[in-house]
């Protein structure tokens, strides 16, 4: 029974050694062993064998002195909770709890078994290894018989590599007959746990390994490995086997002989390629294949919809590249032994997406002879042939000219592999993506998005009191937060206590506290904070109010004591406050908003959505002029009356200009001074901005105003109290300086604080004063005051590049918030957990807070970093200046590691790799994602929506997409690189559905840090790294879009029209807008119907009509104004005319900008139609292909009311085509569960007269999974299946009709 394997090496093995050193009692002499002994040997399920490595360390101290990390894991139990704490074993993470993988001496006795498992030396042992090893000695040859035996049957591989084998025969059985198909190694060093890769990735008790392709060093912070090139583009480097499924016209196609036949040499390393770099200094090195199994998330979980789904990916590296697998392991999680039945997808049909992915790193491909791999001479070549260079002409023509590429080989049927001429890393986390990707295609249901996002709840300035009882009214609050902080119904702290029951402990005094994280405290609906008393009351108690604890009301609103002015990344307990640093309240709200940003371009902020905005942010003293004046003028602007400022002309036609009163819900005759109570910060904004539906006596007083005096109008107003009455004044003083008052206000003796954010930077193009052009770059920042009540939001990061989602109808979703109103949402899950990020403002020391205190922790994977000597470290030490510049934890990482005998090399955040003498401009490194690093954050979120929505104990908390905000980038045309201008977009643009799907097939992108020039990104932007003609994941995104309803916006990065530079400040300032907004705010149709979005109209310039149309809609003055005024003191400031409209700037590069926005689209339009894509797109996509390249479409053209109609809802699920969608799921879901079931009945069958086979069936559930998967496929085999899939994607029919699906060949899972 070959589904399980016979590895009982490791559980015999160190069984011995328990046995020789007396920690057991003699278990191989009992018949089975003890319980201990019994249990380690069986079977876990999908869930991480927590209790195995507990008793291998434990037995590993028999043969070496282990300080047992015990308590460590312990530790991490307790922080992330059983479940998490599992996911984080299988990425190696420890936080900074954990030591250098050489430290273990259980790891370095389990390298060494496996490497004699493997028909190799063990590496440097010492006494006591060498007599354990001689002790399994006959087990290791026991071991090594059975593999032979296994062989001899045809058993030697794995269930998984099987899977890829059995494609394998299949597909090349009619290619270059007379050379055997190639076959899959069966000597593996297989890398079953995380942290082995990394070891082995260096010479053991060595700091350095060097060769071709790579270059490693141990460094004080992890490791440091350097590729031989530092980056790689996508132009010319993706190849797709021509006998498949069709490729994209951006794809080079290539015969099948020339896959059998690379795959071949690929399979077979040369011999120093293949050398393990643990065994490089050995007498005789070890040469060998390292693999590596990846579970890869591919289906986010829906309670109610569908389980949680994976796909099975196979690494196959030679031995020296080994740190590649480090690289993704760190990544996707170490999947485990994929000999274990335990480990085998295809036990668990309902969790996995009937995918099995190859990928075989191959940096020897480079440099083959072209004729040899099979491809024609230039004559007998074919026109695509030719196009794509796949031919020879000379003897000595090398394929692919001798540049890295991959080959990707795929049909229908479930079996993706990728051969990778290079070891660029960038490269192997792509290709995992691609496979996702492909599986979210042949599977259904599923999209794998290239996207950033995060959850944003909007946070607020409560001053020094707050009475949780207010948050039921306007008030000072203002309306806006009001409704944010509403829940459906009035929830009290005793349905709190009854809904979360044993999860809290619960005081005397009448609060709360959260079990899993104790510095989260539940208070009752009424709870007082005061800041001057610290004091949290209720009820007539009191407790303490401390900072670093959260407060949660039952509505799920949180109160903090948090220090206003601070942007460290974390500060000490006890850090002395600075002079502009000042404790506040802060609230926020239970339910953030879902932003979710794909379909960007390079270097359109897909990251920065969820990076904190602190860093932007300055903070300062509050000035006034003559203080008698000044607050002379404030007595003026606070006690005016505005009953009057209405136009009624203006307004006369339109209802929707309403007086700013009318949101206090107070008559407009009854406010008698702007310090009310009941009118908030928000309303005196609108008072004091100009507006068109104001009166001209009105506008022309608000213009008046100097912009210190309104800062102090909302100063003022922030820190008042009602007990005042009108006597404000003499709260608030100047101190005399030289006899004199000065010009500092304090309030009491703290000097107030004032807040300012950059947008944008001054040029040379500034109208008033513009800054001389030898000033320019990055050194003078455009700043603008934020409100007095803003505080940055709370952000989670939720996703980073790769990205799996699912469409549900919503009436398949429990608990959703009371106010949405989509038909169908979309919930999506990063798959990554670490990200792989290229900290470009690491380099300006003390900048990029969050990278230099990533690269102080220890186990760090970093690239393209220089590895440092303690000579070169203690150098930028003495430089005192520019050390002092780095935050507090890279100074002290530098300080310990020259205090430090080992290793010998260190890493400064600010010191990219060196290439050509110059710094590269792609130095990365893997940064932990928030999730693992900030878990309690998450559980603060989870809470705060459970408690919002009253969502019981047991069921998910789904948070779906809120909104969509996509990013492009733009740049003015430059005349040295040729790169066209392409700055024709304001801040903000809707697009509604057809010119959206021009945008994301055509994905245009300038120039941008990360691309080497302008052009296409393909579809979606991920057209490079997509094995199946790029025209599937259209289709799915626009039934996507189309059945959920969701509004698409588009924010700016990099400039804003020609002259006017931003680089990310938009997409940094967009979730602070948008999670401000209500939900009907959200939506373009409100936003146009009020003014706040306008439509472009074709223009003219210079002559001739210029298609601005295709841009949608932009932003306004209005919308600026009022939403942005949610943010800023002063929102009529942030935006000047020209950047709302971008073609005052200069008309002729707007109309320039236009021509390669149109000359794109009718280039990719055209490609689509060459490479058959148009033709396999759903009917509005395809009439969209064709208007791109030609004009029209069977007489239609973009404003055709009848093509238009093909994009609505309505029109979408009544279609055939989308019915079709459905089927076709049904049909394939269908046949993938009954292989499945045919899978599991027969490995339950074959372990039948077996006693392992039989304790594996009941380890597993077997019996049980093949009952609920009986049941499932009855469920979908019913006729009434189908309707439960309305509303969701289903999955593409031309996948599975096409001729090179080879849907009509089915292949077994794998052999028992």
């Amino acid at each position: 029974m070959a589904g399980f394997r016979y590895i009982g090496l490791l559980a015999l093995a160190l069984l011995v050694a328990a046995e020789a050193a007396g920690r057991f009692d003699s278990p191989l002499r009992m018949k089975g062993g003890d319980a201990a002994a019994a249990e380690f040997g069986r079977s876990q399920g999908p869930v991480k064998r927590q209790g195995a490595f507990k008793i291998a360390r434990v037995l590993s101290q028999g043969f070496e002195q282990l300080k047992p990390s015990i308590d460590a894991e312990q530790k991490m139990k307790v922080k992330y909770g059983g479940e998490m704490s599992k996911k984080l074993e299988r990425i190696g993470y420890k936080g900074d709890m954990g030591g250098a993988a050489e430290d273990d001496p259980f790891l370095t006795a389990y390298v060494n078994l496996k490497l004699a498992a493997c028909g190799a030396a063990p590496v440097k042992v010492s006494p006591k290894e060498e007599s354990f090893l001689r002790l399994v000695e006959p087990i290791l040859k026991s071991y090594q018989e059975q593999q032979h035996t296994l062989s001899t049957k045809g058993l030697e591989l794995c269930p998984a590599d099987q899977r890829i084998q059995n494609f394998l025969n299949s597909y090349l059985e009619d290619t270059d007959t007379d050379v055997p198909t190639p076959k899959l190694p069966v000597r593996q060093f297989k890398m079953d746990r995380h942290g082995l890769a990394k070891m082995l990735s260096l010479p053991k008790g060595e700091d350095k390994y060097v060769n071709n392709y790579i270059s490693s060093y141990r460094v004080s912070q992890g490791v440091v490995h350097n590729p031989k090139s530092d980056k790689r583009t996508t132009k010319g480097v993706f190849h797709i086997v021509d006998g498949g499924l069709p490729a994209s016209d951006d794809k080079k196609l290539v015969p099948k002989v020339t896959f059998k036949r690379m795959l071949a040499i690929a399979l077979n390393p040369p011999s120093d390629l293949a050398t393990l770099p643990y065994t490089a200094s050995q007498e005789k090195p070890t040469e060998i294949m390292a693999t590596l199994l990846l579970r890869p998330l591919a289906c986010p979980e829906v309670q109610g919809f569908t389980p949680e789904r994976t796909s099975e990916v196979r690494f196959f590296v030679p031995g020296s590249c080994v740190s590649n697998l480090d690289f993704v392991e760190s990544i996707f999680g170490n999947g485990d032994n994929p000999d274990l039945a335990e480990n085998d997808a295809a036990l668990d049909p309902e969790h996995w997406t009937g995918v099995t992915g190859a990928v075989i790193l191959a940096p020897h491909l480079l440099g083959l002879n072209a004729k040899e791999m099979g491809l024609p001479h230039k004559k007998d070549a074919t026109e695509r042939q030719i196009k794509d260079g796949m031919f020879w002409e000379k003897e000595d023509d090398k394929y692919n000219q001798g540049g890295a590429f991959k080959l990707s080989c795929r049909d229908a049927r479930g079996v993706p592999i990728t051969l990778i001429a290079d070891n660029y890393f960038g490269y192997c986390k792509k290709e995992v993506k691609t496979q996702l990707c492909y599986a979210a295609n042949v599977h259904g249901l599923t999209e794998e998005e290239h996207a950033g996002g995060c959850i944003a709840y909007p946070s607020f300035d409560l001053g020094e009191e707050f009475d949780g009882a207010s948050l039921s009214k306007v008030g000072s609050l203002g309306e806006t937060h009001k409704y944010l902080a509403e829940t459906q119904k009035s929830n009290t702290f005793k349905d709190v206590v009854k809904l979360l029951g044993d999860t809290i402990e619960l005081k005397d005094e009448g609060y709360a506290v959260d079990k899993q994280y104790p510095d989260i405290l539940y208070v009752p609906e009424d709870a007082k904070f005061s800041m001057t008393e610290q004091t949290v009351s209720f009820g007539g108690k009191s407790i303490n109010l401390a900072p670093r604890k959260t407060y949660m009301l039952p509505s799920g609103y949180k109160v903090e004591m948090v220090k206003k002015g601070s942007t460290a990344v974390s500060t000490k307990r006890g850090a002395q406050s600075g002079a502009y640093e000042k404790w506040h309240l802060k609230g926020t709200v239970g339910e953030g908003a879902n932003l979710h940003k794909p379909a960007t371009v390079s270097g359109g902020g897909k990251s920065e959505i969820s990076k904190r905005l602190q860093d932007m942010i300055k903070y300062g003293p509050v000035f006034c002029g003559d203080v008698k004046g000044d607050f002379d003028k404030l007595d003026e602007i606070f006690n005016k009356d505005y009953s009057s400022i209405m136009d009624s002309k203006a307004c006369a036609h339109s209802a929707k200009h309403k007086h700013p009163y009318d949101e206090s819900g107070v008559k407009i005759g009854d406010i008698k001074s702007l310090l009310d109570p009941r009118i908030s910060t928000g309303i005196i904004i609108k008072l004091l901005s100009p507006f068109p539906y104001y009166t001209d006596e009105h506008n022309a007083f608000v213009n008046s105003i100097p912009a210190h005096i309104r800062e102090l109008v909302s100063v003022i107003k922030q820190n008042y109290k009602a007990e005042w009455g009108a006597d404000w004044r003499g709260h608030f003083h100047t101190d005399a300086i030289n006899g004199a008052l000065g010009h500092e206000l304090k309030y009491g003796d703290s000097p107030l604080l004032s807040s300012y954010i950059r947008v944008g930077y001054r040029s040379a193009f500034d109208k008033d004063i513009p800054l001389k052009e030898t000033a320019g770059g990055h050194l003078a920042w455009k700043t603008f005051t934020l409100r007095q009540d803003f505080f940055p939001c709370d952000k989670l990061q939720t996703e980073d590049d790769i990205t799996a989602s699912v469409v549900v109808p919503s009436k398949d979703v429990k608990g959703l918030n009371f106010r949405s109103t989509l038909p169908s949402v979309k919930v999506s899950q990063n798959v990554e957990f670490r990200l792989f990020q290229r900290p470009d403002e690491a380099i300006h020391r003390g900048y990029d807070k969050i990278t230099e205190q990533d690269m102080s922790r220890p186990g760090c994977f970093i690239s393209n970093f220089e590895p440092m000597t303690r000579e070169q470290i203690q150098a930028i030490v003495d430089d005192t200046v520019g050390f002092e510049k780095f935050t507090e934890a890279m100074q002290e990482r530098l300080l310990t590691f020259l205090e430090s005998p080992s290793p010998e090399f260190c890493v400064s955040s600010a010191h990219p790799r060196l290439v050509d003498g110059k710094p590269t401009a792609n130095p990365r490194y893997l940064q932990d994602s928030m999730e693992v690093t900030d878990p309690r954050a998450f559980h603060l979120g989870s809470m705060g929506s459970r408690l919002a929505r009253m969502i019981p104990l047991g069921e998910s908390v789904h948070t779906p997409i809120s909104s969509v905000l996509c990013g492009r980038r733009n740049n003015p045309p430059d005349a040295k690189t040729g790169v066209p201008a392409l700055c024709v977009h304001n801040p903000i643009h809707y697009y509604e559905l057809p010119e959206l799907f021009m945008e994301m097939t055509s994905s245009m992108t300038g120039k941008s840090p990360s691309t080497t020039g302008a052009g296409s990104e393909g579809a979606l932007t991920k057209g490079p790294f997509n094995m199946l003609n790029m025209v599937h994941d259209l289709n799915a995104a626009l039934v996507s879009y189309a059945i959920s309803g969701y509004d698409v916006f588009i924010s700016s990065a990099g400039v804003i029209g020609p002259n006017k530079q931003v680089d990310h400040d938009c997409s940094l300032l967009v979730p602070e807008v948008w999670s401000r907004m209500r939900e009907e705010e959200r939506s373009a149709k409100y936003l146009i119907e009020n003014g706040y979005l306008e439509k472009i109209e074709a223009m003219e310039i210079d002559g001739k009509t210029v298609p601005a149309n295709i841009l949608g809609y932009r932003i306004t003055e209005e919308f600026v104004k009022h939403f942005f005024g949610r943010v800023f003191a002063n929102p009529s400031t942030v935006f000047d005319a020209d950047i709302l409209r971008p073609e005052l700037q200069d008309k002729t590069i707007f109309a320039d900008g236009l021509k390669t926005i149109t000359d794109t689209n009718q280039r990719v339009g055209k490609a689509y139609i060459a490479d058959g894509g148009a033709d396999m797109a759903v009917p509005p996509l395809k009439a969209l292909l064709y208007i791109m390249a030609n004009g029209e479409y069977e007489g239609m053209t973009l404003e055709s009311p009848e093509f238009r109609k093909m994009w609505t809802r309505e029109s979408v699920l009544n279609s055939d085509w989308y019915k079709a969608r459905l089927s076709e799921f049904q049909i394939r879901e269908g046949e993938r569960l009954e292989r499945g079931l045919s899978y599991m009945e027969q490995f339950v069958e074959s372990g039948k007269a077996d006693w392992k086979g039989k304790q594996i069936v009941e380890d597993l559930n077997l019996v049980d999974r093949i009952e609920k998967i009986k049941t499932k496929l009855a469920q979908v085999k019913s006729k009434d299946y189908l309707k439960t899939l309305e509303g969701s994607l289903g999955v593409d029919p031309l996948l599975f009709s096409h001729a090179g699906s080879n849907m009509d060949k089915p292949l077994p899972l794998a052999k028992h």
